[in-house]
């Protein structure tokens, strides 16, 4: 009889630890459930400042043209070898209707203005120093760049950057500025 209230007091802890993790997990699942974006959703709404200080919204820069958003920060190798890359696709495209939007990440406005100059990038860029859309945009590693489409959807997402992602980048552009 001892023996049947020891099992039945062991089998009670268990049966309470598996309802408490199966909480957690139903608790944890819509969190977890949105870790990425799909293709043909909408980016989130965003609003921030430019390099001369005005506010910039997302609907003001966005939705209107086959548009490039990237997510950069002057210091990283990778990044500066993506943003050159898009000087150069925005210097080919830009007559065909693409745009780029560049959102930095660096704490120091001088030290992005200053890669800036020294690279004539000529697309719009923001800043971001207090990181507000990292969460909002799910971003882990940068670069990370989205191509959206002319309704302002994700037609596809890239993260970090090589010759791959360089062809494949114009490869979506190509695709999205056709008439």
């Amino acid at each position: 009889m001892v023996d049947n209230l020891g099992w039945e007091s062991i089998l009670k802890k268990m049966l309470r630890k598996a309802i408490v993790i199966l909480i957690v997990v139903l608790l944890a699942f819509p969190v977890l459930a949105k870790l990425s974006f799909e293709i043909g959703e909408p980016v989130p709404v965003f609003e921030l400042p430019a390099l001369n200080g005005k506010i910039v919204s997302s609907d003001k820069v966005l939705g209107k043209n086959a548009t490039v958003l990237y997510f950069f920060t002057s210091w990283s190798r990778s990044c500066q070898n993506e943003v050159l890359f898009l000087k150069d696709l925005y210097k080919e495209y830009n007559n065909d209707g693409l745009e780029i939007v560049g959102i930095s990440f660096d704490r120091k406005l001088e030290n992005l203005a200053s890669f800036i100059n020294e690279n004539g990038i000529t697309f719009a860029l923001l800043h971001d120093k207090k990181l507000k859309t990292i969460k909002d945009f799910r971003i882990l590693i940068i670069p990370t760049l989205f191509v959206l489409d002319q309704a302002g959807n994700i037609n596809n997402l890239y993260v970090d950057f090589d010759q791959n992602v360089a062809e494949a980048i114009t490869k979506d552009i190509k695709k999205l500025l056709v008439p």
